[in-house]
């Protein structure tokens, strides 16, 4: 198709629009006619012309019937229609207007009147396609944010975007990698292609898109892998290794999380699928923009949720032998007593002492002592069965 437009023709034979398809073409536009209402409806659906120009001697549909079929077909609704008539009088424009159509245009007609007109109304329907586009998309967007900012468990946030992401743009090959501090290794933490993928490291000297878009904190964004020349040294390896990579474009996005963490949005599509280009950039961006803002307070989330872990588990545990602290461990007696009453079961408890161990102290020092506690603290967590457990309640 060309770059000016593709217009769709629809009359019956080329008398019917003298020099119209021919100047058309003089004017760049790839031009398609048909003859009837039935084709001409078929093409709109599966190509999606920039003009759609009908005149009134197309067969088997009426003109103002095809008209109505466009506009109620959801992925045409935006494609301006021009209408041909001869009709010198009348309501019929005013008609044809209330139909939903763009231009009428009376019979016989000037042709640089109708390609300027042309001109203006393919521009036109480019611009409101492309706004409805972007509409729609940055709804995606907001939907994607909206989901990871639900969450605060970083793992889930990375399962969400790469599932999200592929199915936006319809590729298969879509993960979140974890750059290591110095920049030569990552790590995989998910991938749509492979859910199971959850902490696979990487080296990064075979990702030259991952490092240069680590190295220059900007997007990268290959749209033709075999012609590339960021390639060229990694070229030889696949060579050598018979690798066969099946990949058209790539798209690698930095982001910086949790004020020192790096990663890349990676995504990669093969020839039979869509093109990576520079919507999908602006797209993923926007989306990696949220991501870090929920990747941060999962992050503070965890970190927290880690911090209240070590401290309750530092309440329970005596410090130097790492058996149960003398407070919970009269707590878990208390409950076991009141289990065994209840089920009338038998409950067994077992107390000893270390013969001189003050003597030990005395003679070899607290260090000493201290270590000697540690080794029996040891030796008896390894000896208890599932159910047991063993405390520290003095000396």
């Amino acid at each position: 198709m060309s770059d000016r437009g593709y217009i769709l023709v629809g009359r019956d034979g080329a008398e019917a629009l003298p020099g119209l398809d021919e100047a058309l073409t003089r004017e760049g536009y790839t031009v398609r006619c048909v003859e009837d209402g039935t084709t001409l409806l078929s093409y709109v659906a599966s190509q999606s012309p920039d003009l759609v120009v009908v005149d009134e001697s197309i067969r088997e549909m009426a003109p103002l019937e095809i008209v109505r079929h466009v506009r109620h077909r959801v992925g045409s609704r935006d494609v301006p229609v021009m209408l041909m008539s001869s009709q010198k009088q009348g309501d019929d424009a005013a008609l044809a207007l209330r139909a939903g159509v763009s231009d009428y245009i009376r019979k016989p007609f000037e042709l640089s009147e109708v390609l300027a007109r042309v001109t203006a109304h393919v521009e036109r329907g480019r611009l409101i396609r492309v706004a409805r586009r972007e509409a729609d998309t940055s709804g995606i967007v907001l939907d994607i944010v909206r989901d990871v900012t639900a969450s605060l468990s970083s793992e889930e946030i990375f399962d969400i975007l790469v599932r999200r992401v592929s199915r936006l743009f319809q590729i298969r090959r879509c993960s979140m990698i974890l750059v290591d501090e110095g920049g030569e290794h990552g790590t995989v933490v998910a991938a749509h292609d492979d859910p199971s993928i959850s902490a696979l490291s990487i080296d990064l000297g075979r990702y030259p898109e991952i490092r240069q878009a680590v190295e220059t904190g900007a997007p990268v964004l290959v749209k033709n892998l075999k012609g590339s020349a960021l390639f060229e040294q990694i070229r030889p390896l696949w060579e050598t290794e018979n690798i066969s990579i099946d990949i058209q474009s790539i798209l690698a996005i930095p982001f910086t999380f949790d004020k020192s963490r790096s990663g890349v949005f990676f995504l990669r599509s093969s020839s039979d699928e869509p093109t990576l280009d520079e919507e999908s950039v602006r797209l993923t961006s926007a989306i990696a923009q949220g991501a870090v803002r929920a990747l941060n307070r999962a992050a503070m989330f965890e970190s927290v949720l880690s911090h209240q872990e070590q401290l309750e588990i530092l309440a329970k545990t005596d410090e130097l032998t790492g058996c149960l602290s003398r407070r919970y461990l009269m707590e878990r007696l208390e409950n076991e007593l009141e289990r065994a009453a209840r089920y009338k079961r038998l409950l067994g408890l077992v107390m000893f002492d270390i013969d001189d161990f003050k003597r030990l102290n005395d003679t070899h020092g607290h260090t000493t002592g201290d270590a000697a506690l540690r080794s029996i603290g040891e030796v008896l967590q390894r000896s208890l069965r599932t159910a047991d457990f063993v405390g520290r309640y003095g000396g």
